[in-house]
Protein backbone atom coordinates (compact mmCIF):
# COMPACT_ATOMS: atom_id res chain seq x y z
CA UNK A 1 0.00 0.00 0.00
CA UNK A 2 1.27 3.31 -1.13
CA UNK A 3 1.73 5.83 2.25
CA UNK A 4 -0.76 8.90 1.90
CA UNK A 5 0.82 12.36 0.98
CA UNK A 6 2.15 14.45 4.51
CA UNK A 7 -0.57 16.89 4.15
CA UNK A 8 -3.67 14.76 4.36
CA UNK A 9 -2.10 13.25 7.34
CA UNK A 10 -3.26 15.66 10.56
CA UNK A 11 -4.89 14.54 13.70
CA UNK A 12 -8.41 13.03 12.17
CA UNK A 13 -9.16 10.13 13.91
CA UNK A 14 -11.35 6.93 13.33
CA UNK A 15 -12.86 3.57 15.67
CA UNK A 16 -13.45 0.89 13.28
CA UNK A 17 -15.44 -1.70 15.58
CA UNK A 18 -15.41 -4.80 13.45
CA UNK A 19 -12.70 -6.69 11.28
CA UNK A 20 -14.63 -8.30 8.52
CA UNK A 21 -15.02 -6.86 5.16
CA UNK A 22 -16.70 -4.06 6.12
CA UNK A 23 -14.42 -3.16 8.26
CA UNK A 24 -11.49 -3.95 6.26
CA UNK A 25 -12.83 -1.86 3.36
CA UNK A 26 -13.06 1.34 5.29
CA UNK A 27 -9.88 1.27 7.44
CA UNK A 28 -8.30 0.44 4.35
CA UNK A 29 -9.56 3.90 2.45
CA UNK A 30 -9.27 5.82 5.83
CA UNK A 31 -5.92 5.20 5.96
CA UNK A 32 -5.09 5.73 2.38
CA UNK A 33 -6.66 9.48 3.01
CA UNK A 34 -4.51 9.87 6.33
CA UNK A 35 -6.65 9.46 9.25
CA UNK A 36 -5.61 7.21 12.17
CA UNK A 37 -7.37 4.60 12.62
CA UNK A 38 -7.76 1.76 14.81
CA UNK A 39 -9.52 -1.15 14.22
CA UNK A 40 -11.35 -3.32 17.53
CA UNK A 41 -11.93 -7.15 16.13
CA UNK A 42 -13.06 -9.50 19.21
CA UNK A 43 -11.56 -12.66 17.22
CA UNK A 44 -7.87 -13.35 17.04
CA UNK A 45 -7.58 -11.89 13.61
CA UNK A 46 -9.83 -9.99 10.51
CA UNK A 47 -11.65 -11.87 8.37
CA UNK A 48 -15.07 -11.77 10.59
CA UNK A 49 -17.16 -14.55 9.62
CA UNK A 50 -15.25 -14.98 6.26
CA UNK A 51 -11.84 -16.37 8.11
CA UNK A 52 -10.44 -19.73 8.73
CA UNK A 53 -9.67 -21.76 12.08
CA UNK A 54 -7.52 -24.31 13.24
CA UNK A 55 -8.54 -27.63 13.83
CA UNK A 56 -6.93 -28.03 17.49
CA UNK A 57 -7.31 -32.16 16.99
CA UNK A 58 -5.83 -31.98 13.36
CA UNK A 59 -3.90 -28.81 12.82
CA UNK A 60 -5.64 -28.51 9.66
CA UNK A 61 -6.29 -24.55 8.81
CA UNK A 62 -10.38 -25.05 7.76
CA UNK A 63 -12.70 -22.43 6.53
CA UNK A 64 -15.62 -21.77 8.51
CA UNK A 65 -17.84 -22.40 4.91
CA UNK A 66 -16.35 -21.90 1.55
CA UNK A 67 -16.96 -18.17 0.24
CA UNK A 68 -17.50 -17.78 -3.35
CA UNK A 69 -17.46 -14.24 -5.55
CA UNK A 70 -19.02 -13.57 -8.89
CA UNK A 71 -17.39 -11.14 -11.74
CA UNK A 72 -19.95 -8.64 -10.60
CA UNK A 73 -18.77 -8.39 -7.44
CA UNK A 74 -16.77 -5.52 -8.53
CA UNK A 75 -16.08 -3.70 -5.20
CA UNK A 76 -14.76 -7.03 -3.21
CA UNK A 77 -12.33 -7.96 -6.76
CA UNK A 78 -11.20 -3.94 -6.21
CA UNK A 79 -10.62 -4.71 -2.06
CA UNK A 80 -8.79 -8.42 -3.15
CA UNK A 81 -6.36 -6.61 -6.03
CA UNK A 82 -5.39 -3.58 -3.35
CA UNK A 83 -4.67 -5.88 -0.79
CA UNK A 84 -2.48 -8.27 -3.62
CA UNK A 85 -4.24 -11.48 -3.07
CA UNK A 86 -6.37 -11.21 -6.62
CA UNK A 87 -3.59 -13.89 -7.45
CA UNK A 88 -5.50 -15.96 -5.03
CA UNK A 89 -8.88 -16.81 -6.66
CA UNK A 90 -9.17 -19.16 -9.17
CA UNK A 91 -12.03 -18.19 -11.93
CA UNK A 92 -14.69 -21.07 -13.00
CA UNK A 93 -16.30 -20.25 -16.50
CA UNK A 94 -17.75 -23.79 -16.01
CA UNK A 95 -20.62 -25.05 -13.57
CA UNK A 96 -21.11 -28.38 -13.04
CA UNK A 97 -24.87 -29.67 -11.96
CA UNK A 98 -25.94 -32.78 -10.96
CA UNK A 99 -29.58 -33.45 -10.72
CA UNK A 100 -31.91 -36.34 -8.30
CA UNK A 101 -31.33 -38.85 -11.36
CA UNK A 102 -27.28 -38.26 -11.35
CA UNK A 103 -27.56 -36.86 -15.12
CA UNK A 104 -24.11 -34.19 -15.17
CA UNK A 105 -24.77 -30.92 -17.07
CA UNK A 106 -22.68 -28.03 -17.44
CA UNK A 107 -23.69 -24.25 -17.43
CA UNK A 108 -20.94 -22.40 -19.58
CA UNK A 109 -21.73 -19.27 -21.70
CA UNK A 110 -20.96 -19.06 -25.23
CA UNK A 111 -20.08 -16.19 -27.52
CA UNK A 112 -23.23 -14.69 -27.95
CA UNK A 113 -24.12 -10.86 -26.05
CA UNK A 114 -25.59 -11.52 -22.62
CA UNK A 115 -28.55 -12.23 -22.11
CA UNK A 116 -28.66 -15.42 -24.76
CA UNK A 117 -24.77 -15.89 -23.58
CA UNK A 118 -26.29 -19.06 -21.85
CA UNK A 119 -29.11 -19.95 -23.73
CA UNK A 120 -26.96 -22.78 -25.56
CA UNK A 121 -25.97 -24.61 -22.28
CA UNK A 122 -29.51 -24.27 -20.86
CA UNK A 123 -30.97 -25.60 -24.04
CA UNK A 124 -28.42 -28.85 -23.38
CA UNK A 125 -29.57 -28.98 -20.01
CA UNK A 126 -30.44 -32.68 -19.28
CA UNK A 127 -31.91 -31.88 -15.82
CA UNK A 128 -34.78 -29.72 -17.16
CA UNK A 129 -37.75 -31.24 -19.26
CA UNK A 130 -38.60 -29.09 -22.32
CA UNK A 131 -41.63 -28.05 -20.30
CA UNK A 132 -39.21 -26.56 -17.77
CA UNK A 133 -37.06 -24.88 -20.22
CA UNK A 134 -39.91 -22.93 -21.76
CA UNK A 135 -41.07 -22.21 -18.48
CA UNK A 136 -37.10 -21.02 -17.99
CA UNK A 137 -37.22 -18.93 -20.58
CA UNK A 138 -40.03 -17.28 -19.89
CA UNK A 139 -39.33 -16.17 -16.50
CA UNK A 140 -36.34 -15.16 -17.47
CA UNK A 141 -37.74 -13.17 -20.26
CA UNK A 142 -39.79 -11.34 -17.75
CA UNK A 143 -36.82 -10.34 -15.36
CA UNK A 144 -34.87 -9.18 -18.57
CA UNK A 145 -37.97 -6.67 -18.89
CA UNK A 146 -38.93 -5.34 -15.99
CA UNK A 147 -35.46 -3.85 -15.54
CA UNK A 148 -34.53 -2.38 -12.38
CA UNK A 149 -37.59 -0.60 -11.56
CA UNK A 150 -39.34 -3.27 -12.18
CA UNK A 151 -37.67 -5.31 -9.04
CA UNK A 152 -37.78 -2.40 -6.90
CA UNK A 153 -41.18 -2.27 -6.63
CA UNK A 154 -41.18 -5.93 -5.21
CA UNK A 155 -39.60 -5.53 -2.00
CA UNK A 156 -42.38 -6.65 0.15
CA UNK A 157 -43.08 -10.59 -1.81
CA UNK A 158 -41.59 -13.40 -1.33
CA UNK A 159 -39.51 -15.08 -4.81
CA UNK A 160 -41.74 -18.13 -4.96
CA UNK A 161 -44.80 -15.56 -4.90
CA UNK A 162 -43.43 -13.97 -7.78
CA UNK A 163 -42.11 -18.04 -9.75
CA UNK A 164 -45.84 -18.75 -9.22
CA UNK A 165 -47.45 -15.59 -10.44
CA UNK A 166 -45.13 -16.17 -13.55
CA UNK A 167 -46.71 -19.74 -14.06
CA UNK A 168 -43.33 -21.16 -13.28
CA UNK A 169 -43.83 -25.14 -12.70
CA UNK A 170 -42.77 -26.53 -9.62
CA UNK A 171 -39.77 -28.33 -11.38
CA UNK A 172 -38.52 -25.63 -13.05
CA UNK A 173 -38.49 -23.91 -9.42
CA UNK A 174 -37.08 -26.68 -7.48
CA UNK A 175 -34.27 -27.75 -9.70
CA UNK A 176 -33.05 -24.14 -11.13
CA UNK A 177 -34.81 -21.05 -9.55
CA UNK A 178 -34.29 -22.74 -5.61
CA UNK A 179 -30.86 -23.97 -6.32
CA UNK A 180 -29.35 -20.47 -7.53
CA UNK A 181 -31.29 -18.71 -4.87
CA UNK A 182 -30.39 -20.67 -1.87
CA UNK A 183 -27.22 -20.41 -2.30
CA UNK A 184 -26.72 -16.89 -3.05
CA UNK A 185 -29.12 -15.06 -0.68
CA UNK A 186 -28.53 -17.90 2.09
CA UNK A 187 -32.36 -17.82 2.28
CA UNK A 188 -35.40 -19.88 0.73
CA UNK A 189 -37.55 -18.48 -2.40
CA UNK A 190 -40.65 -19.28 0.04
CA UNK A 191 -38.79 -16.48 2.65
CA UNK A 192 -36.65 -14.42 0.53
CA UNK A 193 -37.48 -10.77 -1.08
CA UNK A 194 -38.86 -11.19 -4.88
CA UNK A 195 -36.58 -8.22 -5.31
CA UNK A 196 -33.23 -9.18 -4.31
CA UNK A 197 -33.92 -12.66 -5.83
CA UNK A 198 -34.31 -11.02 -9.01
CA UNK A 199 -31.42 -8.49 -8.87
CA UNK A 200 -29.18 -12.12 -8.68
CA UNK A 201 -30.47 -13.03 -11.62
CA UNK A 202 -30.49 -9.86 -13.61
CA UNK A 203 -27.13 -8.57 -12.48
CA UNK A 204 -25.30 -11.69 -11.75
CA UNK A 205 -26.29 -14.04 -15.05
CA UNK A 206 -28.07 -12.15 -17.82
CA UNK A 207 -26.94 -8.39 -18.15
CA UNK A 208 -23.43 -9.20 -18.87
CA UNK A 209 -21.29 -12.41 -20.42
CA UNK A 210 -18.77 -12.08 -17.45
CA UNK A 211 -20.56 -11.95 -14.12
CA UNK A 212 -21.69 -15.21 -13.77
CA UNK A 213 -17.91 -16.33 -13.61
CA UNK A 214 -17.43 -18.00 -10.27
CA UNK A 215 -14.59 -16.85 -8.00
CA UNK A 216 -13.37 -19.37 -5.57
CA UNK A 217 -10.09 -18.63 -3.24
CA UNK A 218 -7.06 -21.21 -4.17
CA UNK A 219 -6.17 -20.45 -0.27
CA UNK A 220 -7.31 -20.79 3.08
CA UNK A 221 -9.86 -17.24 3.75
CA UNK A 222 -7.36 -16.50 6.35
CA UNK A 223 -4.94 -16.08 4.04
CA UNK A 224 -6.85 -13.25 2.36
CA UNK A 225 -7.25 -11.26 4.97
CA UNK A 226 -3.98 -11.23 6.99
CA UNK A 227 -2.37 -8.82 4.85
CA UNK A 228 -5.36 -6.57 5.43
CA UNK A 229 -3.66 -6.28 9.06
CA UNK A 230 -0.28 -5.33 7.56
CA UNK A 231 -1.88 -3.07 5.25
CA UNK A 232 -3.35 -0.86 7.68
CA UNK A 233 -0.58 -0.98 10.63
CA UNK A 234 2.04 0.03 7.16
CA UNK A 235 -0.24 3.22 6.86
CA UNK A 236 -0.11 3.93 10.03
CA UNK A 237 -3.39 2.37 11.61
CA UNK A 238 -3.56 0.05 14.33
CA UNK A 239 -5.26 -3.48 14.76
CA UNK A 240 -6.55 -4.32 18.07
CA UNK A 241 -7.50 -8.10 17.80
CA UNK A 242 -9.01 -10.15 20.69
CA UNK A 243 -10.78 -6.94 21.96
CA UNK A 244 -14.13 -7.01 22.83
CA UNK A 245 -16.20 -3.26 22.59
CA UNK A 246 -18.59 -3.46 25.83
CA UNK A 247 -20.39 -0.21 25.26
CA UNK A 248 -20.63 3.52 23.33
CA UNK A 249 -21.06 6.40 25.82
CA UNK A 250 -23.24 9.42 24.15
CA UNK A 251 -23.13 12.90 24.82
CA UNK A 252 -25.55 15.29 23.32
CA UNK A 253 -26.16 13.61 19.47
CA UNK A 254 -22.51 11.91 19.30
CA UNK A 255 -20.20 9.37 20.75
CA UNK A 256 -17.85 10.23 23.25
CA UNK A 257 -15.99 7.16 23.76
CA UNK A 258 -16.05 3.44 23.43
CA UNK A 259 -15.33 1.37 26.38
CA UNK A 260 -13.62 -1.94 25.11
CA UNK A 261 -11.60 -4.46 27.58
CA UNK A 262 -12.04 -1.99 30.49
CA UNK A 263 -10.30 0.72 28.13
CA UNK A 264 -11.80 3.95 27.02
CA UNK A 265 -11.30 4.55 23.61
CA UNK A 266 -11.87 7.82 21.66
CA UNK A 267 -12.15 9.40 17.82
CA UNK A 268 -13.50 11.91 15.89
CA UNK A 269 -15.39 9.47 13.94
CA UNK A 270 -16.69 5.73 15.16
CA UNK A 271 -17.76 3.07 12.38
CA UNK A 272 -19.81 0.19 13.59
CA UNK A 273 -18.79 -2.65 11.11
CA UNK A 274 -20.33 -4.90 13.13
CA UNK A 275 -23.37 -7.52 12.66
CA UNK A 276 -27.05 -5.68 13.54
CA UNK A 277 -27.13 -8.61 16.80
CA UNK A 278 -23.78 -7.02 17.98
CA UNK A 279 -23.98 -3.57 17.81
CA UNK A 280 -27.77 -3.79 19.24
CA UNK A 281 -25.96 -4.73 22.62
CA UNK A 282 -23.34 -2.27 22.86
CA UNK A 283 -26.05 0.79 22.23
CA UNK A 284 -28.18 2.29 25.88
CA UNK A 285 -31.62 3.35 25.38
CA UNK A 286 -30.67 6.80 25.24
CA UNK A 287 -28.29 6.29 22.26
CA UNK A 288 -31.34 3.88 20.54
CA UNK A 289 -33.63 6.86 22.25
CA UNK A 290 -31.72 9.35 19.96
CA UNK A 291 -30.70 7.41 16.24
CA UNK A 292 -33.92 5.86 13.88
CA UNK A 293 -31.48 3.23 12.81
CA UNK A 294 -30.89 2.00 16.29
CA UNK A 295 -34.47 1.31 16.50
CA UNK A 296 -34.84 -1.20 13.66
CA UNK A 297 -32.58 -3.76 15.16
CA UNK A 298 -34.47 -6.28 15.86
CA UNK A 299 -36.23 -6.69 12.88
CA UNK A 300 -33.78 -8.10 11.64
CA UNK A 301 -33.64 -12.25 11.21
CA UNK A 302 -30.28 -14.37 10.68
CA UNK A 303 -30.44 -17.57 8.55
CA UNK A 304 -27.85 -20.30 8.91
CA UNK A 305 -24.91 -22.38 6.83
CA UNK A 306 -23.51 -25.72 7.50
CA UNK A 307 -20.58 -26.18 6.26
CA UNK A 308 -19.22 -30.04 5.70
CA UNK A 309 -15.40 -31.02 5.49
CA UNK A 310 -15.05 -34.16 4.67
CA UNK A 311 -12.05 -36.53 4.15
CA UNK A 312 -12.46 -39.88 1.32
CA UNK A 313 -9.71 -42.32 0.81
CA UNK A 314 -10.28 -44.61 -1.91
CA UNK A 315 -8.38 -48.24 -2.26
CA UNK A 316 -7.30 -47.81 -5.40
CA UNK A 317 -5.38 -44.21 -4.61
CA UNK A 318 -7.37 -42.28 -7.12
CA UNK A 319 -9.91 -39.25 -6.28
CA UNK A 320 -13.11 -39.59 -5.68
CA UNK A 321 -14.43 -36.76 -7.29
CA UNK A 322 -12.13 -34.87 -10.27
CA UNK A 323 -14.38 -32.37 -11.18
CA UNK A 324 -13.78 -28.44 -9.14
CA UNK A 325 -17.03 -28.65 -8.09
CA UNK A 326 -20.77 -29.60 -7.97
CA UNK A 327 -24.03 -28.49 -7.47
CA UNK A 328 -26.51 -30.96 -6.52
CA UNK A 329 -30.28 -29.60 -7.69
CA UNK A 330 -32.58 -32.34 -5.76
CA UNK A 331 -30.46 -32.68 -2.72
CA UNK A 332 -30.03 -30.89 1.03
CA UNK A 333 -26.52 -30.65 0.30
CA UNK A 334 -26.45 -27.98 -2.51
CA UNK A 335 -22.54 -27.81 -3.31
CA UNK A 336 -19.57 -29.21 -2.66
CA UNK A 337 -16.07 -28.24 -3.23
CA UNK A 338 -12.86 -30.21 -4.28
CA UNK A 339 -10.09 -28.82 -1.80
CA UNK A 340 -7.54 -31.52 -3.23
CA UNK A 341 -5.19 -33.74 -1.12
CA UNK A 342 -6.29 -33.56 2.44
CA UNK A 343 -3.55 -34.42 3.92
CA UNK A 344 -0.32 -37.02 3.64
CA UNK A 345 -2.12 -40.31 3.89
CA UNK A 346 -3.44 -39.35 0.69
CA UNK A 347 -7.00 -38.35 1.23
CA UNK A 348 -9.05 -35.89 -0.65
CA UNK A 349 -10.83 -33.25 1.40
CA UNK A 350 -14.29 -32.26 0.23
CA UNK A 351 -16.53 -29.26 1.19
CA UNK A 352 -19.70 -29.48 1.72
CA UNK A 353 -21.94 -26.49 1.99
CA UNK A 354 -25.97 -26.14 3.08
CA UNK A 355 -27.24 -23.09 2.97
CA UNK A 356 -30.13 -21.42 4.55
CA UNK A 357 -30.17 -24.67 6.74
CA UNK A 358 -32.96 -23.62 9.19
CA UNK A 359 -34.02 -27.34 10.56
CA UNK A 360 -30.45 -29.08 9.77
CA UNK A 361 -28.76 -26.62 11.70
CA UNK A 362 -29.84 -27.84 15.02
CA UNK A 363 -28.95 -31.85 14.63
CA UNK A 364 -26.40 -33.45 15.83
CA UNK A 365 -22.87 -33.10 13.79
CA UNK A 366 -22.74 -36.78 13.37
CA UNK A 367 -26.00 -36.75 11.56
CA UNK A 368 -25.30 -34.21 9.40
CA UNK A 369 -22.15 -36.07 8.62
CA UNK A 370 -24.28 -39.33 7.84
CA UNK A 371 -26.87 -37.26 5.44
CA UNK A 372 -23.66 -35.49 3.92
CA UNK A 373 -21.94 -38.82 3.14
CA UNK A 374 -25.06 -40.57 1.86
CA UNK A 375 -25.63 -37.46 -0.45
CA UNK A 376 -22.18 -37.90 -1.83
CA UNK A 377 -22.25 -41.16 -2.51
CA UNK A 378 -25.11 -40.84 -4.30
CA UNK A 379 -23.34 -38.05 -6.52
CA UNK A 380 -19.82 -40.61 -6.53
CA UNK A 381 -21.88 -43.33 -8.46
CA UNK A 382 -22.79 -41.34 -11.26
CA UNK A 383 -19.43 -39.14 -11.74
CA UNK A 384 -17.36 -40.49 -14.10
CA UNK A 385 -14.03 -41.62 -13.40
CA UNK A 386 -14.83 -42.17 -9.97
CA UNK A 387 -13.64 -44.84 -7.57
CA UNK A 388 -15.62 -48.06 -7.09
CA UNK A 389 -18.70 -47.03 -4.08
CA UNK A 390 -17.05 -49.87 -1.91
CA UNK A 391 -13.65 -48.68 -2.38
CA UNK A 392 -14.20 -45.42 -1.20
CA UNK A 393 -14.12 -44.80 2.76
CA UNK A 394 -14.88 -41.43 4.78
CA UNK A 395 -11.77 -41.19 6.78
CA UNK A 396 -12.79 -37.91 9.22
CA UNK A 397 -15.13 -35.41 8.62
CA UNK A 398 -16.29 -32.26 10.56
CA UNK A 399 -19.25 -29.59 10.31
CA UNK A 400 -18.94 -26.47 10.91
CA UNK A 401 -22.11 -24.37 12.25
CA UNK A 402 -23.14 -21.05 11.15
CA UNK A 403 -26.32 -20.33 13.18
CA UNK A 404 -26.18 -16.77 12.51
CA UNK A 405 -24.07 -16.55 9.01
CA UNK A 406 -25.63 -13.90 7.20
CA UNK A 407 -29.01 -11.70 7.93
CA UNK A 408 -32.50 -12.86 6.35
CA UNK A 409 -33.33 -10.80 3.58
CA UNK A 410 -37.14 -10.93 4.27
CA UNK A 411 -40.14 -8.92 2.64
CA UNK A 412 -40.62 -5.59 3.73
CA UNK A 413 -37.05 -5.20 5.31
CA UNK A 414 -35.90 -2.55 3.30
CA UNK A 415 -36.98 0.35 5.09
CA UNK A 416 -35.00 -1.30 7.79
CA UNK A 417 -31.69 -1.18 6.51
CA UNK A 418 -29.74 1.86 7.74
CA UNK A 419 -27.67 4.16 5.79
CA UNK A 420 -24.04 5.22 7.01
CA UNK A 421 -25.31 8.73 8.67
CA UNK A 422 -28.04 9.11 10.98
CA UNK A 423 -29.29 11.65 13.96
CA UNK A 424 -25.68 10.93 15.57
CA UNK A 425 -23.46 12.64 14.02
CA UNK A 426 -20.23 10.62 14.06
CA UNK A 427 -21.60 7.42 14.34
CA UNK A 428 -21.20 5.58 11.03
CA UNK A 429 -23.03 2.11 10.27
CA UNK A 430 -21.52 -0.52 8.17
CA UNK A 431 -22.01 -4.38 7.25
CA UNK A 432 -23.67 -5.85 4.83
CA UNK A 433 -27.31 -5.71 6.59
CA UNK A 434 -26.96 -2.20 5.51
CA UNK A 435 -28.57 -0.38 3.19
CA UNK A 436 -26.44 -1.63 0.58
CA UNK A 437 -28.90 -2.01 -2.37
CA UNK A 438 -27.36 -6.07 -2.09
CA UNK A 439 -28.39 -8.72 -0.15
CA UNK A 440 -25.99 -10.93 2.48
CA UNK A 441 -22.79 -10.94 0.56
CA UNK A 442 -19.56 -10.16 0.71
CA UNK A 443 -19.72 -7.72 -2.08
CA UNK A 444 -22.27 -6.37 0.16
CA UNK A 445 -20.16 -6.02 3.11
CA UNK A 446 -17.50 -4.33 0.69
CA UNK A 447 -19.81 -1.53 -0.49
CA UNK A 448 -21.28 -0.65 2.47
CA UNK A 449 -17.52 -0.11 4.14
CA UNK A 450 -17.12 2.33 1.35
CA UNK A 451 -20.14 4.21 1.21
CA UNK A 452 -19.03 4.83 5.00
CA UNK A 453 -16.17 5.48 4.09
CA UNK A 454 -17.13 8.14 1.85
CA UNK A 455 -19.57 9.86 4.96
CA UNK A 456 -16.57 9.49 7.21
CA UNK A 457 -14.10 11.56 5.18
CA UNK A 458 -17.14 14.18 4.03
CA UNK A 459 -17.65 14.87 7.27
CA UNK A 460 -13.84 15.44 8.33
CA UNK A 461 -12.97 17.46 5.80
CA UNK A 462 -9.22 15.53 4.91
CA UNK A 463 -9.98 13.79 1.63
CA UNK A 464 -8.29 13.96 -1.49
CA UNK A 465 -10.30 13.61 -4.50
CA UNK A 466 -8.19 10.99 -5.91
CA UNK A 467 -9.21 8.79 -2.74
CA UNK A 468 -13.31 9.12 -3.74
CA UNK A 469 -14.67 5.65 -4.06
CA UNK A 470 -18.11 4.55 -5.61
CA UNK A 471 -19.62 2.34 -3.47
CA UNK A 472 -20.39 -0.33 -5.93
CA UNK A 473 -17.20 0.52 -7.59
CA UNK A 474 -16.76 0.38 -11.59
CA UNK A 475 -19.55 -2.16 -12.25
CA UNK A 476 -20.04 -4.52 -15.20
CA UNK A 477 -21.64 -2.70 -18.07
CA UNK A 478 -24.53 -4.55 -19.04
CA UNK A 479 -24.71 -5.63 -23.39
CA UNK A 480 -26.29 -3.67 -25.87
CA UNK A 481 -29.10 -6.40 -26.39
CA UNK A 482 -29.30 -6.32 -22.62
CA UNK A 483 -30.05 -2.78 -22.17
CA UNK A 484 -32.31 -2.95 -25.44
CA UNK A 485 -34.69 -5.96 -24.07
CA UNK A 486 -34.77 -4.56 -20.46
CA UNK A 487 -36.12 -1.16 -22.50
CA UNK A 488 -33.90 0.85 -20.41
CA UNK A 489 -36.25 0.05 -17.24
CA UNK A 490 -33.40 1.84 -15.13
Amino acid sequence: MTKPPDEFRDTKTALVLGGGLAGIAVALRLTAAGVRVTVIEARNRLGGRATSFTDPATGRTLDNCQHVLMGCCTSLVDLYRRLGVADSIKWHRTLYFMDGRGRLDQLEADDWPAPLHMTPALLKFRGLSLREKLDLTRGMLAIIRMGKAGRDAMPDITFEQWLIGQRQSRGTIDKFWSVIITSALNELPTHCSAKYAIQVFQEGFLANEQAYVMGVPAVPLVQLYDRAGQAIEANGGRVMVSTSAQRFELTDDSVSALIADGQTLSADAYVSALPFDRLARLCEAPMVDADPRLQQLQRFETSPILGIHLYYRSTNGQPVMKLPHLVLTQSPLQWVFNKGRGDESGSQHLHGVISAAHGLAAWPSQEIITLTDREMRKAFSHLPDTPPLDGIRLVDAMVVKEKRATFSITPGLDDARPRATGAISNLYLAGDWCDTGWPATMEGAVRSGNAATMAVLDDLGVAPLANRVHPGGRGLEPSWLYQALAEKRT
